[in-house]
C-alpha cells in the first residue's frame, strides 16, 4: 500500500492533481509520449537539477532519488546554517549547526514539503530539539528554509510540466529556454 492509499490525498489545484496523477500512472508503466516529451523540455529549463527528482518523488511516492535528494537537502542545511555575506564579513544564521541535527532537520523539512499530507507524522519542535540538545529555533530555521525550497522547486517544476504539456509557454519559461538551447524561442 502506497503512501497515497494509507492517506486522503492532499491536493491545492485540481489541475495539478491530475497532472501528479498522470505522472505517476507514466511512471508505473502507462505510456504517454507526451508527457515524455513535456517532462524532458521541463528538465531543461529547470534552473536546479533536483527539481524533476523532487518533484518526480512527490508525484509518484517513489523512492529511486531519495539518496540524491537527501545529499541535496544536507547541502542546503549546511549552506544555510553556514552563513550570510561573503569574505570576512561572512557571520553564521545558525550559530549551534551540527551535522546529526542539521540532518534530521532536513530530512524532516524534505517530508513536510513532499508529502504535506503526512505533516502532522514528523515529531514537533520541542521533541527534535530535546533529542537532539539544539534549540528549537536553531533547528526550526534549517527545517523550515530547507521545506521552503524544496516547496519552490517542486511548485515551480509542476508548473514548468503543466505549461509544457499545455503549450502554453510563459516568457520566464521561454526566457530559461534559450539561455539553455542558446537558440531563439521558436
Amino acid at each position: 500500500m502506497g503512501v497515497a492509499q494509507a492517506f486522503a490525498p492532499y491536493t491545492q489545484d485540481d489541475r495539478f492533481d491530475t497532472l501528479a496523477k498522470r505522472v505517476a500512472a507514466f511512471w508505473w508503466g502507462v505510456q504517454d509520449q507526451e508527457l515524455v516529451w513535456s517532462l524532458s523540455l521541463a528538465r531543461t529549463v529547470s534552473p536546479d537539477p533536483i527539481a524533476d527528482k523532487l518533484y518526480l518523488t512527490h508525484a509518484t511516492e517513489d523512492l529511486r532519488y531519495m539518496r540524491e535528494v537527501k545529499e541535496w537537502g544536507y547541502r542546503l542545511a549546511v549552506d544555510y546554517a553556514g552563513g550570510k555575506g561573503s569574505g570576512q564579513r561572512r557571520r553564521s544564521l545558525v550559530e549551534s549547526y551540527r551535522p546529526d541535527w542539521g540532518h534530521n532537520a532536513a530530512r524532516d523539512g524534505m517530508a513536510m514539503a513532499l508529502w504535506p499530507e503526512l505533516r502532522e507524522g514528523v515529531p514537533g519542535l520541542g521533541k527534535r530539539a530535546e533529542q537532539y540538545g539544539c534549540g528549537k529555533q536553531a533547528y526550526q530555521r534549517v527545517r523550515d528554509e530547507v521545506m521552503r525550497q524544496t516547496g519552490d522547486l517542486i511548485a515551480g517544476f509542476r508548473l514548468d510540466l503543466a505549461e509544457a504539456l499545455e503549450e502554453r509557454y510563459s516568457a520566464d519559461f521561454r526566457h530559461r529556454w534559450e539561455m539553455v538551447t542558446g537558440r531563439a524561442w521558436r
